[in-house]
């Protein structure tokens, strides 16, 4: 497994350091990173250095400075990321990618917001970001866009096309007995006038490629975020029985999900990307839109374990609230298998030898794709 060091102003090269012997129990990390930013690193900590197999990446001019964002650790961290993500692509290997700090990859002159980002531009594929652990997912229709910008972005086209790759690249592996069929049946709404204007667009859209079956990426990798009751569950799954499968929860986008137009429109067209998924699908795999305040409440955490949030915060604060230590941040849709901790650089808590620094997420994404 390819491993890009993050921010090495962060708690990353730490997470590296202390964990290694464990990790290298499950699988062999080879790090990208030069062994003279380690060893600046291993000073600061006053850790040993383990065995440990690197890529050198040339760290001239390059300096740790603890807890600050900077040009040099913005620009090495994209320079390892981009190195990681070359190797992990050559030899069909996982990538895990630390935190980096997204001000520090604007000032090294980076035009990415993050790794998912770079991901997209680089494979020409709609990466989907599925946040969670075994207990609750998140995927995320807009991810890191600015919250003004995402109610115009929501289209019965794009929401539609969004949940069929998710579908495909994804929930398709737990209800792969059901047959689909198509044309897919368009659900009339009064609310929604322009629709007949992209019927051809969906009726005629092939579906999108499925990478789990196109590349050479083992899709059980993926499975693995799902415990093994709800995989061996699938094996019975069929279009009758609903108590067979588990639905995916849809967040709307506005309070109380627009209360019937009251309070927004976005959820008329959330709506009628949910019926014609479930009549494309011939069965009710997507529900909603819940109301996104109480989408996570007990009662429905029972019922559902995959969350579809419109933005960014909406489903990211309750998942983080509620599982901050455990959770990872897995890259759907592409040609390979990314996975990172699902938190921050941590510049707070860098290089203080009494911070105790919690590393279940980033042990959590060797155990995902290498034990489970």
């Amino acid at each position: 497994m390819y491993i890009s060091c993050g921010d090495i102003n962060g708690i990353s090269l730490e997470l590296i350091l202390r964990n290694h012997d464990k990790i290298s129990k499950w699988c062999k990390p080879i790090y990208c990173l030069s062994y003279e930013i380690l060893n600046k690193a291993a000073k600061l900590l006053n850790l040993p250095i383990p065995n440990m197999h690197l890529e050198e990446l040339d760290s001239k001019g390059i300096d740790i400075t603890p807890g600050v964002a900077s040009k040099e650790s913005g620009e090495y961290s994209f320079k390892s990321f981009e190195l990681a993500t070359t190797l992990s692509q050559k030899h069909n290997a996982p990538l895990v990618t630390l935190p980096i700090n997204k001000y520090a990859w604007n000032l090294a002159g980076i035009k990415y917001a993050g790794h998912t980002e770079y991901l997209r531009d680089r494979f020409k594929k709609e990466a989907i970001m599925l946040l969670g652990n075994e207990n609750m997912q998140v995927a995320l229709f807009t991810d890191h866009v600015p919250l003004e910008s995402v109610p115009k972005m929501i289209t019965l086209e794009k929401l539609s096309d969004f949940l069929q790759t998710f579908y495909e690249c994804y929930l398709s592996r737990f209800y792969k007995d059901i047959k689909q069929e198509t044309p897919i049946k368009i659900i009339e709404s009064k609310e929604n006038p322009n629709i007949d204007s992209i019927k051809s667009h969906l009726e005629s859209k092939e579906k999108s490629d499925n990478v789990l079956k196109k590349a050479a990426l083992n899709p059980k990798m993926v499975s693995r975020l799902l415990d093994s009751d709800f995989i061996e569950s699938k094996k019975d799954v069929n279009i009758e029985s609903k108590t067979h499968f588990r639905q995916v929860a849809i967040l709307g986008l506005n309070p109380h999900a627009g209360d019937n137009g009251v309070l927004g429109t976005q959820d008329f067209i959330i709506k009628d990307c949910i019926d014609i998924m479930n009549a494309r699908l011939k069965f009710d795999l997507f529900v909603g839109p819940l109301p996104p305040d109480c989408a996570f409440i007990p009662a429905n955490r029972k019922k559902y374990k995959i969350f579809v949030a419109m933005y960014h915060d909406s489903g990211l604060a309750p998942l983080k609230a509620l599982y901050f230590d455990n959770s990872i941040n897995v890259s759907l849709n592409l040609p390979i298998l990314r996975v990172s901790p699902d938190h921050g650089t941590g510049y707070d808590i860098a290089y203080k030898k009494d911070s105790n620094l919690n590393s279940q997420s980033y042990l959590e994404c060797f155990r995902f794709v290498v034990v489970r």
